[in-house]
């Protein structure tokens, strides 16, 4: 029976929740399966897994800014992280030792290699996008990336190839910049195969995301809804050691919400406002929903995804600085929202065969799936 220690990055709850499946497939398959992480991404896993060991792994604790890029001030922060890294390594390695542990599988904790057992590294960011006026950069950030990458046994990457990718450009990766094993393993959502349900609302909101940003859009948004005439329920996105079940005093929020409790609500959405976080896009994806998708200001990522489903007629997007919900509401019947791809089990289930058949005293080499859906 194979011990696999799963470890999400804490930058949001996405992380988190798209390492839920991966969670359930190694239960499924009799794994010993046990946790590590920090701040409120292993809140949420172990209010998911609560009979599951956890190990608390240092946090990296990025500051956000309320305003301009957070592309540069994450470059700020880079030598903070580059020790956070070092110290979640030697950590690993500890846990690795002390508890027999014969697989790793980080989700963006590029600490979380090992020169003892096999190491999965799972992005959809193998490209960094930065703002025009930073391109300079490009070169050195996304070498730094590949490197970083590359000291893992195999890189998952959650999506599908064109012309199904939901990524686009962020799932691949140059050349120049080194290159390293790669499997798609398709979209990973925590949430199941839909089932028809009565609509209750038009728009369901769900607030993530950094502070100061998520409180800004809050702030910008409640007003909003309120004026709108539409039935709206909100999410306000607070994780809290108990998710609830129970509306706020105006009946028409929570803080939080469980999986199950929050892919009901969703079914039960004629759309869903959010940011266009990747997790979000893929368990939108999976639910065939449509969507207003408002980036978080300077984040580049989420940016790029939203300009990429509007530009794909899937989704409506617009800035958060001159957000107007009546304006998105008008736009949604110009969009056909998403569909969904219905179970693709395959690809996962593949990169779990050839990861979990490798004994851990053996040297790891994975085939790699070139951008076209081929293997190598």
């Amino acid at each position: 029976m194979k011990r696999v220690l799963v470890a999400p990055l804490d930058w949001g709850l996405g992380h988190a929740t798209r390492c839920i499946p991966i969670i359930r497939e190694l239960i499924r398959r009799n794994c010993d399966v046990y946790l590590a992480g920090n701040g409120d991404s292993s809140v949420l896993l172990r209010n998911e897994f609560p009979k599951l060991p956890f190990f608390s792994l240092p946090g990296y604790h990025p500051v956000y800014p309320a305003s301009g890029s957070m592309i540069w001030k994450m470059a700020l922060q880079l030598p903070k992280f580059l020790r956070v890294i070092r110290k979640e390594h030697r950590e690993i390695e500890s846990i690795i030792r002390v508890h027999q542990i014969d697989l790793v599988i980080s989700d963006n904790r590029f600490g979380c290699w090992s020169s003892l057992i096999p190491a999965v590294f799972i992005t959809h960011q193998r490209t960094i996008l930065l703002p025009p006026r930073l391109n300079w950069l490009n070169p050195w950030v996304n070498r730094l990336n590949s490197s970083l990458i590359s000291r893992f046994s195999c890189c998952w990457i959650p999506d599908l190839p064109e012309p199904m990718s939901l990524a686009g450009k962020l799932g691949l990766a140059a050349a120049k910049y080194g290159t390293y094993p790669t499997q798609y393993i398709g979209y990973l959502s925590r949430f199941d195969t839909p089932a028809p349900k009565a609509v209750r609302y038009d728009v369901v909101c769900i607030l993530s995301g950094p502070e100061p940003q998520r409180s800004i859009f809050e702030e910008m948004i409640v007003p909003q809804l309120r004026e709108s005439g539409l039935r709206y329920f909100l999410v306000r996105g607070l994780i809290v050691p108990t998710p609830s079940t129970q509306p706020n005093n105006d009946g028409n929020g929570v803080e939080f919400l469980s999986g199950d409790a929050l892919q009901n609500l969703i079914e039960q959405s004629v759309c869903v406002l959010a940011r266009s976080g990747y997790s979000t896009v893929m368990d939108l994806s999976k639910l065939g929903k449509k969507a207003i998708f408002v980036p978080t200001p300077g984040q580049t990522e989420q940016e790029y995804l939203a300009a990429r489903m509007m530009e794909m007629k899937i989704a409506f997007a617009m800035e958060q600085e001159r957000f107007d919900l009546m304006v998105a509401w008008s736009e949604l019947k110009n969009y056909t929202g998403f569909e969904s791809p219905g179970d693709h089990p395959s690809f996962l289930i593949e990169a779990f065969d050839q990861v979990l058949s490798v004994p851990p005293s053996t040297p790891v080499v994975f085939e790699t799936m070139v951008p076209d859906g081929t293997r190598a």
